[in-house]
């Protein structure tokens, strides 16, 4: 077995292994996704679960874990990804910090397989909102399992606005460097995000069917195109 798959594979084992030895874990949301991205048609399993916490009358705090299993369906390739996360917003600010691993890239609203190494990384984020506007500043780092042990960051500023959604406008700067633009719809039926980043053009959008346990999502680069479909059991 190759040295990146045998990681893979040890990774995916700790994160089983620590779900089965938490008594108080159970998913509240099993997806079953249909992907096509850069290793043709996948199929798997995604999972989620969170618990909500009112914090008084202008607060909450949501904790959960989430992620999914994709087997390509003409080989032997195994795309996952898997986090674990906080967000707490309190009057009129808030925070987010997240730890995850995997062998694709963070997740962009969903499912979008873009395949590197196995690594293990976090994600944060701080922000304050003024009635429809805020701002805010967040952050990833990343350690990629592999023989150079490479560290990726990105530091993104940005700031928002609402009007009928919420739009952000954002930076990217550290290991790449660009501007993005985001929309999430109240309700979140349609999400979308455009970025410019490295000199790299991309666009990914997601819409949810109203009332229906399914949701589609298409993105766009200079190097690939996506597509997914999931449905909510």
């Amino acid at each position: 077995m190759p040295d990146g798959r045998r990681t893979s594979s040890l990774i995916l084992c700790v994160i089983l292994l620590g779900l089965l030895a938490s008594p108080a874990m159970a998913f509240e949301a099993e997806d079953l996704p249909l992907v096509f991205g850069t290793h043709g048609w996948q199929g798997g399993l995604s999972l989620s679960q969170e618990r909500i916490k009112h914090l008084g009358f202008l607060g909450y705090e949501i904790t959960g874990v989430g992620g999914y299993f994709l087997q390509d369906l003409f080989s032997e390739h195994v795309s996952s990804w898997f986090a674990g996360h906080k967000e707490v917003f309190v009057g009129n600010v808030g925070y987010t910090l997240e730890f995850f691993v995997g062998n694709t890239e963070r997740p962009l609203f969903s499912i979008f397989t873009n395949s590197v190494d196995p690594h293990i990384g976090a994600y944060g984020e701080v922000k304050r909102v003024y009635g429809d506007y805020g701002h805010g500043l967040s952050g990833m780092a990343q350690l990629f399992m592999n023989a150079m042990g490479e560290i990726e960051y990105c530091i993104s500023p940005y700031v928002q606005f609402t009007r009928q959604g919420v739009w952000r406008i954002s930076a990217s700067l550290g290991s790449s460097f660009g501007l993005g633009l985001s929309y999430l719809e109240s309700g979140e039926t349609l999400q979308f995000d455009i970025t410019l980043v490295n000199d790299e053009f991309s666009f990914y959008v997601l819409l949810s069917v109203p009332e229906q346990p399914i949701k589609f999502g298409a993105g766009w680069t200079e190097q690939r195109m996506q597509a997914f479909l999931r449905y909510t059991f």
